[in-house]
């Protein structure tokens, strides 16, 4: 697959009006950090999504994080950013939109909060504070602490009606809504109408967006589409499996952009 793909790849920057690039940040274009708060993206990469920014039809960020954190993280004016797994968005304006349908489940999303604070900070677990998605971090702490919190965000969770996720070193509590990333590379595709989209991720919450650009193929919307997984010892197995092109950690995601320039 990955053989018959990096030609493609190269060829998009032929007509590069057409082509949309949509990525995660957290481990696809930062790596991995011990808290978010010490995250960065390398300076090359920046570099190279700025240019692609001048030259391509769209190129935008979809994370997990607040949106307006995914912006000063990346660093560049002028792209779209998806936040908070799709449930917010900031436009070229950099207004932020949340979705109105998750409104109501801000005051849940706040007691799961307060009561991870109460509960889990004390172990060492790092509680951020998102606004209207909530996620525990237990990556530097002992084994035993992390499925303590799983257990704890999937209890309380479940008893106030929000989703439950778990990645790499994280779990997450979002209202029961059916956005994630996926629904927001379905967005931008249709407010953008590009031939052809790819989408860079390195977890499960990746996924979303890998699967919803196999069906707008299949269903015509897009002629072409590539899907990167950044391949890591944490990340689930069908980032490597679901991929057209595997990348080997963030250098191998800038292998990826320059080859579309």
């Amino acid at each position: 697959m990955a053989e018959r793909a990096w030609p493609r790849l190269a060829a998009w920057s032929e007509d590069p009006k057409s082509s949309a690039i949509l990525t995660d940040i957290d481990g696809t274009l930062s790596p991995i950090a011990p808290t978010p708060a010490v995250a960065f993206v390398p300076d090359e990469l920046k570099e190279l999504l700025a240019k692609l920014h001048k030259k391509y039809l769209l190129v935008a960020g979809v994370s997990g994080r607040k949106t307006e954190e995914a912006r000063e993280l990346v660093g560049i004016e002028g792209i779209t950013y998806f936040g908070n797994h799709g449930f917010e968005v900031m436009r070229e304006d950099g207004e932020v939109e949340v979705i109105p349908e998750a409104l109501p489940y801000m005051e849940n999303i706040e007691e799961l909060e307060t009561l991870a604070r109460e509960e889990l900070a004390p172990l060492g677990a790092f509680v951020e504070e998102k606004g209207i998605t909530a996620s525990i971090h237990f990556r530097n702490v002992p084994p035993e602490v992390g499925e303590k919190c799983v257990a704890f965000a999937r209890e309380h969770g479940e008893r106030l009606g929000l989703r439950v996720t778990v990645g790499r070193g994280i779990v997450e509590a979002r209202p029961p809504i059916k956005t994630d990333k996926g629904t927001a590379v379905r967005t931008l595709v249709e407010e953008h109408k590009p031939k052809r989209a790819m989408f860079l991720g390195d977890d499960t919450t990746d996924l979303d967006a890998f699967r919803e650009l196999e069906k707008m193929r299949d269903e015509g919307t897009l002629e072409e589409i590539l899907r990167v997984g950044v391949k890591s010892d944490e990340g689930p197995p069908e980032i490597v499996s679901e991929a057209d092109i595997v990348a080997d950690g963030v250098e191998g995601v800038g292998e990826v952009l320059r080859s579309l320039l």
